[in-house]
């Protein structure tokens, strides 16, 4: 039996080991291989958020209804079975859910979400599910209706609810952080 020839040459090297440059016979770093490792940390890190917010839901059965009651939760894109429990879940804790579909652009879209944003406590939008060209419009109309906004992960509910709970005050309206530093010399 005649061995074949792989159609396709593969260069295997290490992991980390640098590329030579044929014509100047110099090491030039991966930008690929840094960029993907420098993306994949950003993932491990967001998915260790959305664990944190999850365990801190379920250890503080009461932090998601404090975070969601009596505010508007403006949620631009999604997935329409998803998007019903969000819904179910928001107006179950005495807050109010509106969705636009995610597609702005100049037919008129954008008034539409103009319209919602009045009065949003946050607009929050999933990244797995927009095209650039919305999310820069959406970035735009919450900067000029100084509508504050989070991008999410994902369109899933644990994206959600860790979107949620980070866009909560840190402290109650009203309560001044006390002084670390000498009252004296400040």
């Amino acid at each position: 039996m005649k061995r074949m020839r792989p159609a396709v040459a593969v260069k295997v090297r290490p992991e980390g080991q640098p590329d030579m440059d044929q014509n100047r016979s110099t090491c030039l770093p991966d930008s690929n291989a840094s960029l993907s490792l420098e993306r994949a940390r950003a993932h491990v890190a967001s998915l260790q958020h959305e664990l944190f917010a999850i365990e801190q839901t379920l250890l503080d059965g009461r932090a998601l209804t404090r975070a969601l009651s009596g505010r508007r939760w403006v949620y631009v894109g999604g997935r329409p079975s998803i998007n019903a429990v969000l819904c179910a879940l928001v107006e179950s804790a005495g807050g109010e859910f509106l969705h636009h579909a995610g597609t702005i652009d100049d037919d008129g879209r954008a008034q539409g979400l103009e319209a919602l944003l009045s009065g949003a406590y946050r607009v929050l939008c999933p990244l797995d599910l927009i095209d650039p060209d919305s999310l820069v419009a959406l970035r735009r109309l919450c900067a000029r209706h100084r509508a504050p906004w989070s991008a999410l992960r994902s369109s899933s509910v644990t994206s959600f609810i860790a979107g949620v709970l980070r866009a909560r005050p840190a402290r109650p309206c009203g309560v001044v952080p006390a002084s670390h530093g000498c009252l004296r010399h400040g």
